[in-house]
């Protein structure tokens, strides 16, 4: 092969590898443009909305504690049972609270007849004293013998009625109506009663499913926008394509500390109309603040904002052209361009290459 020839096919190799390269480099050669990501302006309904997450909690909900020690002997219901108030839930085992009864049924007896006793020795000595028989001593015993078997019969009295009491807490029922969303005890196992709120063994929780509501946690700086009765709109990660309306009914007078940040709880009351929808279910909830009909919009990431002024860049023939535009509200996703911007108009999503020197 003549030189010639070899320096013609070195060059071919050379401009076609250039050109490779070219294409490979972002900003390289005239398709860069092409290559943007754009989107194009289109009428849309926005709506503003404040963002939250939170977990789904239900209204009402108890946890049931028996009142007295003891050994389960039987559990009447499951997991997962709907139950209405005063529905028996579980036995206690009696034994030992029938045995205590009947002790204090006897002695309520005889202390009625040792009652019984000092009367009739309190009326013979009064008669024997008011005729001289016997001293003023022995009839005031006698009064006195009386008087503290009428507080003896007091005491068992008061003594059995607690024994009663005690046997009927070995009976727990269900506090209200719900449903029972867990058990934490088994048939046999022995329980420690509840002298407060924060001790005693907790046997079972039972949970109105009907009302639930999800808490929420608002910046400080969205707070502000909302108001009790406002209107609510709930998705839940477990349950896609499915959303509930609610009402905010509790915003809290006062904020805390969430990491940095200072937040207000806010509580979103709903009612359920899918079962699926339980405690203890994450949520997401959007509460609409502002809304635009059939306005222009593009998506968020092709507003760009340099100088506390927002801009765009919109395709021309000779290629992109920046433009500043007035924007309005926004849903998370699309931007409402109140000015700058015609409907059908192409708009880049990332800064064109030959506006990244001049515009940083």
């Amino acid at each position: 092969m003549t030189s010639p020839k070899k320096f013609i096919l070195i060059l071919v190799f050379f401009t076609g590898g250039l050109a490779f390269l070219l294409r490979l480099i972002p900003g390289g050669g005239e398709s860069y443009s092409s290559e943007l990501r754009t989107d194009i302006a289109e009428r849309r309904d926005l709506m503003s909305v404040v963002p939250a997450s939170g977990e789904v909690l239900p209204l009402l909900s108890s946890i049931v504690k028996s009142e007295i020690s003891g050994r389960i002997m039987e559990i009447k219901v499951e997991e997962g049972d709907a139950v209405v108030r005063d529905q028996v839930l579980l036995e206690l085992d009696r034994t030992s609270l029938e045995t205590r009864l009947r002790e204090a049924q006897r002695n309520l007896e005889a202390e009625r007849l040792r009652l019984e006793k000092s009367e009739r020795n309190n009326r013979r000595l009064k008669d024997l004293f008011e005729e001289n028989f016997v001293g003023e001593k022995e009839y005031l015993d006698a009064k006195t013998e009386l008087k503290l078997a009428e507080i003896n019969l007091e005491i068992a009295q008061a003594r059995l009625e607690d024994a009663a009491e005690d046997l009927s807490k070995s009976v727990i029922s269900a506090p209200h109506n719900g449903v029972i969303t867990r058990m934490d005890v088994l048939e046999g196992q022995v329980i420690s009663g509840a002298t407060s709120v924060s001790n005693g063994t907790g046997l079972l929780t039972i949970a109105e499913l009907d009302e639930l509501y999800m808490e929420a946690n608002i910046n400080e700086v969205d707070v502000e926008r909302l108001f009790l009765g406002q209107k609510a709109f709930l998705r839940f990660d477990a349950i896609p394509e499915f959303e509930v309306e609610g009402t905010i009914n509790v915003i809290a007078p006062s904020a805390r500390k969430d990491g940095n940040v200072r937040v207000f709880p806010v509580e979103v009351f709903f009612e359920v109309t899918d079962k699926r929808v339980r405690p203890g279910i994450s949520a997401t909830v959007e509460v609409p603040i502002e809304s635009a009909k059939d306005a222009i919009s593009i998506l968020l990431s092709a507003v760009f904002n340099d100088d506390g002024a927002s801009h765009i860049y919109v395709k021309k023939s000779s290629g992109w052209e920046r433009r500043e535009v007035s924007v309005g509200i926004n849903n998370l996703q699309h931007v409402h361009i109140r000015s700058g911007l015609e409907e059908g108009e192409v708009v880049a999503l990332s800064r064109p290459r030959d506006f990244r020197i001049s515009d940083g």
